[in-house]
Formats: structure tokens, sequence, C-alpha cells
């Protein structure tokens, strides 16, 4: 069952709801303030789609602790105040096929990023994300990590420039050349 209350304007904390058949959840974009995952979201045995973007959330990504993480195959929490890293939830996913977090305070270095082979679209856009472009993002379908922190030599990629603007020191197609 999927329960889709995106762009409601809902206001005040979310309401503690039996979540035990949702498996798609989409709270997107209203006014909660919800400071956190709700624990029956973390502790739903079902949901393999959560969308909470722009919902008020502002915790360390470390703190959410879903307690059936391999079901997850889509995850949006972009547009909230979520600090700390997302790399532990990346490399431990192991169905997850879409991870958007843009516009929040994630601070992790990206060079460890060791994705499933299941991952098709990763948007870390506007974020503090720093390090260099792993090859692990080379065989994805779509990729955001434009206005981080990173580094480097970007690796050959179908991706255009836009994937990678606003890190001062990324160089390499489709970004001007590296200089030594």
């Amino acid at each position: 069952m999927n329960l889709n209350l995106a762009r409601n304007n809902f206001v005040g904390p979310f309401p503690d709801l039996d979540l035990k058949r949702i498996e798609s959840l989409d709270l997107s974009y209203n006014k909660f303030k919800l400071g956190e995952i709700p624990k029956s979201v973390a502790q739903s045995s079902f949901i393999y789609s959560l969308k909470l973007a722009g919902c008020g959330i502002k915790m360390k990504l470390e703190d959410w602790k879903p307690l059936w993480t391999f079901l997850y195959k889509d995850i949006d929490l972009s547009d909230n105040e979520i600090s700390g890293s997302a790399i532990n939830l990346l490399n431990n996913i192991e169905a997850l096929e879409g991870f958007r977090a843009s516009g929040n305070q994630l601070k992790f270095n990206l060079s460890g990023l060791k994705p499933p082979k299941t991952l098709k679209y990763l948007d870390l856009s506007k974020n503090q994300v720093f390090g260099n472009v792993p090859q692990s993002v080379v065989g994805l379908e779509k990729l955001n990590l434009s206005y981080n922190r990173l580094c480097g030599k970007i690796p050959a990629t179908k991706f255009p420039a836009a994937a990678f603007v606003g890190n001062a020191c990324l160089c390499g197609s489709p970004l001007p050349t590296c200089r030594h």
C-alpha cells in the first residue's frame, strides 16, 4: 500500500501512525517539524520507498537506525537540516536504487563510497561532502554532486558538468582540464 501525503501543507508534529502495511511513504514538502525520522518509520518492516524531503528534519544521519535497511530501494531526505555522514547508509543498504539528500548539511568523505550494485541515482548536491569523486559512481544512471567540497580529477563518466559544478577544486572532463 502507498501513502502519499506530499505537498498538502500539513503542520505540527507527525501523528504516530500504524505503518504495518505501508510500502511507500511520501510526506515530502509539508510543514511538519519532524525533528527526526519518526520511530514508527524506522521500525517498519515494509517500507521500501521513503520520501521525507522538506519535512523539518534536524538530526545526524548516523542517529537514524532503521531496523530493516535491506528493504529500502528509494530514500529522499532532501531539503532538511540533516548533518553527519551518509557513507555507512549508502554502503550497507543492499537493494538501494536511489538516494537523494540534496540541500542538507551532510559532511563526509565521499572517497569511501562503495554503494551496492543496485544503486542507479545519487543526489548529494548542496552539502559539505569532501574528498575525491570515486570510480564507483561511473555506472550510475543519474548523479548530482554539485556544490560540495570535492577535489581532484573526476573519473571518466557520462555525466554533464552540471553534476560537478560548485566544487572549487574538481577538474577533468566534463570540467576544465587538471593543472599539475
